[in-house]
Order: structure tokens, then C-alpha cells, then sequence
């Protein structure tokens, strides 16, 4: 007998919808040491939900798995009722049902399913329990196969830290305290970049407190890598963030993917958004390319695109949608699970610092084994969204690894890659934001330095001297975004003539200072782009404030002509010199690649400083 893995309950009411669908009559227990749902007389609960549906489809495809059964912890008389619906149908199917009475707590029931489906037929099961007694009890549930694994699983989870300890003793304790995943081979690689942890923090056996000097997320996971490795007993290894919210049968679904896998895959586990926490936020995503307000998938170089972006997962027709797989190019390292195969034919990850080095490494995942990135529903956990994350000297390090990225994988053509890193500075100035104007100018000139730039820079100097750079321009005072909601607000779209002007004017720039009015312009920007305010709307005027969709805080920043004709005048400058230079530049980090990912280079590369 192995468990598949086990009916979730929640640990707070917030959540509980993603757990089970019950009526005001249900009273669910959300203390974490005694599950219970309280059920009353022709009461029902459903376990259509995003964490307690069984994705029928996805363990058939990947997992020899084909014959399960629930065990249950039910007190009182019952039926129990098991559902499937497929992305193919929109009619519900019943495929068995049970009566059981006089159930006891002492006792488990078996709930046995037919065969499970492959292909177009399968779906997603899911059960429904309705009580007969005048009161009854239901404590847990286990998904049970008989059949023999197909390997032993030994896993490394590894995760970095900076200065993030609550976060992170919370994610231990959680794996930690769960008994049943103290059945299961693992091992925890706490890779401590701030030199904050003790070892007295971490007292159990099977977690190992390791200090590095601060080399950035891609650093922080390699060492945890490099230590695993060379214990040489796991099979699979998971990279973890040190600030997600985790529930730990995620790690428990993980190891029987892998127990009974057919093939080789690593495992995106997918993102929910940490302050709405019934959204999807990304189960995997494609890399330059993104998605229009159509749902067309278009090429779009230097970007990123999550998908199954934002869906609500306490709707019915979301947990169907989720059994249509999307071509994934990555997982971001949030979870993302790898067997030990992998690296030895990927090799490591790109000393990126951060930023982009999940991409990276899931186009080289790719390019060597076919559709071997699986999003998995269910298999997820709570991270805090990038809506809700905008340091100005994150886009240096997202800027200048796109270009290390696609100099390695793709091709960088000159006038392209110039002419989009154009619009974004002069769209920056045109809002007045000569920061991340000048973080896309740094970014570039750093990348034409070539590889050597990496290795001749100290990534904890780099990083303190990018963050120092970021602020630089003092024009800019952050506003808590509350007070400038508004239900009456009136979208402005520019005409032509206007969009000329301020492209000639560069937005007031070139005009007179006597032309600039002291007044200050609200301007909306949204992911939709029919939704957003034009910037034309800041022609002439002292300040504008800048509201980003979703974002806690709004930016006003104040118009400083000085300062935006320097920038233009720099990238210009920098251009222009790069051109001679650039197909040699991406020749150099190519042929520097292999090396970037080798054991050797990334042990003198840990080295403490000297």
C-alpha cells in the first residue's frame, strides 16, 4: 500500500473554498492538529476544489499509476460519490458511488475508483460525501495505489536566504512537522547568504545550515547544489524560495510523481498570489513571448510571460481549464523540481546574481529533453507577486541577463535590440523616471563587457553599487495607492497629432522652461494596454503620478530637463559604440557558456573573498 497522496484541509477559513465546498451548515476545524468537518443530515461536501481534485489526467500521462482508492476517516452514515469532468466535455460523469453506515473514526472505509482513463478521456476526479446520519464526522482522506513504485526516491530541497528568517524557519518547520513525510528520504540545504542563521536554529538531523557569501538567488541555489551533489544519495533535487507559504503535501504530491514517473520531467510548481490567495498567479511560462488581451500567444523579445495568469481557482470552470497543458519554457525557482539526469546533461545554473536564471536554466531543460517541464495542478504554493515588487534596480539585473540569456539561446540582432531598449528609456523619460532610464543603460553597457565582466566583479559590490545607482535621480517620492483610487476615473487616449508632439518634445524635454506648467497629471498604466492612460497627458507639466494596476504604492516623479537630456544623450553614446563590438560580444558569452555551468568554474567562483 502507498499513498498517492492525501486530502488537503485548510488552515484558515480564507482559504477554504480551495479546499472544500461546503454549505453555512458545515463546521470546518482549522486547527492544524485535528482536522475535522462537522456534518449534519443530508449535508454535502465537495472536494471539486483546486488542492482536493484528483488530476486524473496528468497522473496517467506521467505516472504508471492506474488503480487508486480513498481511504477515509468518516463517523456517522454516508455516500460517497466520485465525479470526473474532462477538458473535452462539458457534462459531469458519475463513475461510482458507495453507501456506508455506521462508520467508525477507528476504522478507515475504502472508496475504491475504477481503472483510471489516459488520454482525451481523462479528467479530473473529484468526490463528494453527503451525510445520512443526524450528525457525522470526517477527518481524512488518502489516495492509495497497490502497485509498486518504479524507483526510490531521494530528495534535496534546497533553498537560499537573505535575511529572510522568519519565512523561512516557518517553511522548515512545516516540512519538518509532517509525519508523513517522515517516511520519505529528504534533506534540507539551507543556503544562508546573509550570515543570520545559527546552527542552533536547525536541530534537526535532517537539515543542513549552510553560510555563503552573498552570490544572489543563482549563487545561493548552486552552492545548496553543489552540496547535494556531492553527497551523492539524491535523486532529485527541489529549489525553493526562502518566502513562500507552504503547504507541505505539495513536497508529499512531489515524491509520488517521481516514485512512479514514466519518464524524466522537472516539476513547475505553480504560483498563487500571497495576498488574494484564491488566485492562480502562473502554473509555468513562456519565454519571449507573450499573450494579448485575445489570448494570443505572440513573440515578444526580453520578456517573460506567466500562464494560466491570474485565474480565480474557487471556479469550477478554472480546475477544468487547468487539464489543458500550455507548452512550458520554465518554472520559476519558487519550486521547481529536477531530477539528477538533468544537471548531469544541463550542467549548473548561469551566475545570473538574480533574476532570469529559472529561465535559463528551463530553455536549456528544453532544448534537451521534449516537454519536460510539467506544471502539475495542485502542486503550488503562496509567494508574493511581482505587482507587488518594483525596486528600481531589479530591471538592471532583468535587462542585462534577457541579453546574457539570448545571446546563449537565441540571437540578438543590433537594430532590434537598440531600438526596443529606445523605447523603454524614452517611455521612462517621458514619465520622468531617469532611474530605470538609467538602470536599461547600465544594464546594456555591462552586458557589452562580455563574460568577463562576471568574473571580474564581486556580485555583493556589484549589487551595492546597482542599488546606490538606482537612486541616484532624487525626483522620485513613492504614495500609497489608496488615496488615489478612484471609481470615476476617466481613462485618457491621445490622437496623433498629440502623440507627435510628444515624441518631438520628448514629452516637454526639448521644450523651453517657461513652457512647463507647475502642475501635476495622474497617468494610469495596466497590463492591458486598452487600459492604460496615454503619457502624453504629462506634456508640459512639473510632475506626474504614476499608478500602476494592483501595485500598494504610486510614484510621483518631478520633471528634471538636465537630467533627461543627459540619459538621452548617454544611451546614444553607448549605442553607437556598442555596434562595431556586437556580434563578437554575443560570440563571447556563448563560448563561454559551458564553462559558466561547470562544477569547476562555480567552486573557485563560491570562494569567500579575498
Amino acid at each position: 500500500m502507498n499513498i498517492v497522496n492525501r486530502v488537503q484541509f485548510p488552515q484558515t477559513a480564507e482559504i477554504s473554498d480551495l479546499y472544500f465546498k461546503v454549505s453555512n451548515d458545515v463546521s470546518i476545524n482549522f486547527n492544524e492538529d485535528k482536522n475535522q468537518i462537522i456534518l449534519y443530515e443530508d449535508i454535502t461536501i465537495s472536494l471539486n476544489t483546486y488542492f482536493n481534485s484528483l488530476y486524473e489526467k496528468f497522473y496517467t500521462k506521467y505516472t504508471s499509476i492506474h488503480s487508486l482508492y480513498y481511504l477515509l476517516r468518516l463517523e456517522g452514515d454516508f455516500e460517497v460519490c466520485a465525479y470526473r469532468e474532462t477538458s473535452e466535455s462539458s457534462t459531469i460523469e458519475v463513475i461510482t458511488s458507495q453507501f456506508f453506515k455506521s462508520c467508525r473514526l477507528s476504522d478507515y472505509v475504502k472508496f475504491p475508483l475504477p481503472y483510471l482513463k489516459q488520454n482525451q478521456e481523462a479528467g479530473r476526479i473529484y468526490l463528494e460525501i453527503t451525510c445520512f446520519s443526524q450528525q457525522g464526522l470526517f477527518t481524512e482522506g488518502l489516495v492509495i495505489t497497490e502497485q509498486e513504485k518504479y524507483q526510490d526516491v531521494s530528495l534535496a530541497i534546497i533553498t537560499c536566504t537573505f535575511k529572510k528568517e522568519v519565512y523561512l524557519k516557518k517553511t522548515v518547520n512545516t516540512i519538518l512537522q509532517d509525519s508523513f513525510l517522515q517516511d520519505k528520504n529528504f534533506k534540507i540545504f539551507v543556503v544562508d547568504n546573509g550570515v543570520t542563521l545559527n546552527d542552533s536554529d536547525f536541530k534537526d538531523y535532517k537539515v543542513k545550515l549552510i553560510y555563503n557569501r552573498n552570490v544572489g538567488g543563482s549563487g545561493g541555489f548552486t552552492k545548496g547544489l553543489i552540496e547535494a551533489l556531492q553527497e551523492e544519495v539524491y535523486t532529485h533535487f527541489l529549489f525553493m524560495d526562502d518566502d513562500i507559504e507552504l503547504d507541505s503535501e505539495a513536497i508529499y504530491r512531489l515524491f509520488s510523481l517521481y516514485e512512479y514517473a514514466k519518464k524524466d520531467f522537472a516539476v513547475a510548481g505553480s504560483m498563487l498570489d500571497l495576498y488574494k490567495k484564491h488566485i492562480l498567479y502562473e502554473a509555468g511560462a513562456i519565454y519571449n513571448k507573450s499573450i494579448d488581451d485575445e489570448g494570443n500567444i505572440k513573440q515578444d523579445k526580453f520578456t517573460g510571460y506567466p500562464l494560466k495568469h491570474n485565474l480565480d481557482l474557487r471556479n469550477i470552470t478554472t480546475l477544468t481549464s487547468l487539464l489543458l497543458e500550455d507548452n512550458i519554457d520554465y518554472g520559476g525557482f519558487w519550486f521547481f523540481a529536477f531530477s539528477k539526469e538533468i544537471v548531469e546533461k544541463i550542467g549548473l545554473p548561469l551566475p545570473l546574481f538574480i533574476k532570469i536564471d529559472d529561465m535559463e536554466f528551463g530553455l536549456r531543460i528544453n532544448e534537451h529533453f521534449d516537454n519536460a517541464i510539467v506544471a502539475f495542478p495542485s502542486i503550488a504554493v503562496w509567494h508574493e507577486p511581482f505587482y507587488a515588487k518594483r525596486p528600481i534596480w531589479d530591471s538592471y539585473y532583468y535587462i542585462r541577463n534577457h541579453l546574457i540569456t539570448n545571446s546563449i539561446h537565441s540571437s540578438l540582432e543590433y537594430v532590434k535590440t537598440v531600438k526596443a531598449f529606445t523605447q523603454s528609456i524614452l517611455y521612462s523619460l517621458c514619465i520622468f523616471d531617469y532611474n530605470s532610464a538609467q538602470m536599461v543603460i547600465k544594464a546594456f553597457e555591462d552586458y557589452m563587457q562580455g563574460p568577463n565582466f562576471i568574473t571580474s566583479n564581486y556580485p555583493e559590490i556589484l549589487h551595492s553599487r546597482i542599488s546606490e545607482l538606482s537612486r541616484s535621480y532624487k525626483n522620485q517620492t513613492i504614495l500609497d495607492n489608496s488615496v488615489l483610487k478612484s471609481e470615476f476615473y476617466q481613462l485618457t487616449k491621445a490622437g496623433i497629432f498629440q502623440k507627435m508632439l510628444t515624441l518631438l518634445t520628448l514629452n516637454g524635454h526639448l521644450l523651453p522652461q517657461f513652457l512647463i506648467n507647475d502642475e501635476s497629471v495622474i497617468i494610469r498604466y495596466s497590463v492591458k494596454e486598452k487600459e492604460r492612460d496615454s503619457i502624453c497627458k504629462g506634456l508640459a507639466k512639473k510632475r506626474i503620478i504614476y499608478v500602476i494596476d494592483e501595485n500598494p504604492n504610486s510614484y510621483q516623479y518631478e520633471f528634471d530637463q538636465k537630467a533627461g537630456l543627459n540619459i538621452l544623450f548617454t544611451w546614444f553614446n553607448s549605442a553607437i559604440k556598442s555596434c562595431l563590438r556586437w556580434s563578437s560580444v554575443s560570440a563571447e558569452w556563448k563560448k563561454a557558456f559551458n564553462d559558466l555551468t561547470s562544477m569547476q568554474f562555480w567552486q573557485k567562483y563560491l570562494e569567500p573573498q579575498k
